[in-house]
């Protein structure tokens, strides 16, 4: 792991976060809308729709910015998203989903968002 956050820096950073997870979530859901008209139309020329390709940037945009704040988005559907941290003396995840109002939870590497256990 390479950055790694106390949980005072994980919620330090929430307010920056739920902006831009909200927006990766819109991105998302626009470009699987527009995604799902273009195979309804099925394209003769092959070429993708504008919406599909500026929805698409943005929605890889915002998910470089998140990954450069050091947050691993694990669905942007739900806006689950993984902090990597230590807890004692072992690499560990705080996970943090959009609409929850502080980060709360963590849990092991090899488990994922199931194995999520309070802080």
């Amino acid at each position: 792991m390479e950055r790694t956050f106390s949980v005072a820096e994980a919620n330090a950073l929430l307010p920056e976060l739920v902006d831009l997870v909200t927006r990766l979530q819109a991105a998302h859901n626009e470009f699987r809308g527009a995604t799902h008209v273009a195979r309804q139309r099925a394209s003769s020329n092959g070429s993708l729709p504008d919406a599909i390709s500026e929805s698409g940037s943005e929605y890889m945009r915002l998910l470089a910015q998140i990954n450069q704040l050091g947050v691993i988005v694990r669905d942007p559907e739900t806006g689950l998203c993984d902090l990597p941290s230590v807890r004692d003396g072992e690499d560990v995840f705080l996970c943090w989903r959009l609409g929850e109002e502080r980060v709360a939870f963590w849990h092991p590497p090899d488990t994922g968002a199931a194995g999520r256990q309070p802080i």
